[in-house]
């Protein structure tokens, strides 16, 4: 019964990118929102800018009917920039190069700790991305030219870069994942997602939990026999 307690428990969050002009495509995420550079921004040698955006708009769904250009997007997510960017925008908004910072929260639960939770994501980017959780780099962006995309990774083709979302890295609560876009070509900007987190609650609370359906168990057969 305590082994079933444990299985049960466990929690998996569907989390992706999705705008704040749109709906979240069922991801348990907030929308994604546009930031200054925060202080762990990665250094790769471009200016950093805020985005300029209408806070009456904020993060704008970019539509994709063909993947020529970019790929669609993964999952339950979509491509998101803070203006109209995408290949398929009319009219295209320009994006001068530089670093662009999006932000999105999840929720893992109070009484998870570090260690209780796990996850991964699948990214796409024009031209490519960083990616921090809670502050802490998770990939460093490859790519030294930008006629398309990256010519590195992350980039906005193919099935989306893996980046791993390591356990030691969560804080109990709500968690916080950042995204440096590198914008390098201009023309083209934009930003996809998608991934899942599994929690798991603290053993003492599993053992804790398990221990009193045992009680209640026996105490209902004791009930039963007398």
């Amino acid at each position: 019964m305590v082994f079933t307690t444990a299985f049960a428990s466990a929690d998996t969050l569907n989390i992706g990118s999705w705008a704040q002009d749109a709906g979240s495509g069922g991801n348990n995420n907030s929308a994604l929102a546009v930031i200054a550079p925060p202080s762990y921004a990665y250094n790769n040698g471009l200016p950093d800018y805020t985005a300029p955006f209408d806070p009456k708009i904020g993060t704008q769904y970019l539509p994709i009917t063909s993947n020529s250009v970019w790929s669609f997007p993964i999952g339950d997510s979509s491509w998101v920039s803070y203006a109209q960017t995408s290949p398929e925008s009319t009219p295209l908004v320009n994006t001068p190069d530089g670093n662009y910072f999006f932000t999105t929260t999840f929720n893992i639960g109070t009484t998870s700790t570090p260690g209780d939770a796990s996850g991964s994501l699948e990214v796409l980017a024009d031209d490519t991305a960083a990616v921090f959780l809670n502050g802490e780099l998770l990939n460093i962006p490859t790519g030294t030219s930008y006629p398309h995309c990256s010519n590195g990774v992350p980039t906005c083709t193919g099935d989306g870069t893996f980046i791993d979302l390591p356990s030691s890295d969560f804080i109990s609560g709500v968690n916080t994942l950042t995204f440096q876009v590198t914008q390098a070509g201009g023309y083209r900007f934009g930003i996809d997602f998608d991934g899942t987190v599994s929690t798991v609650p603290e053993p003492s609370s599993l053992f804790l939990l398990g221990t009193g359906l045992i009680g209640s168990a026996g105490a209902l057969l004791r009930k039963m026999r007398a």
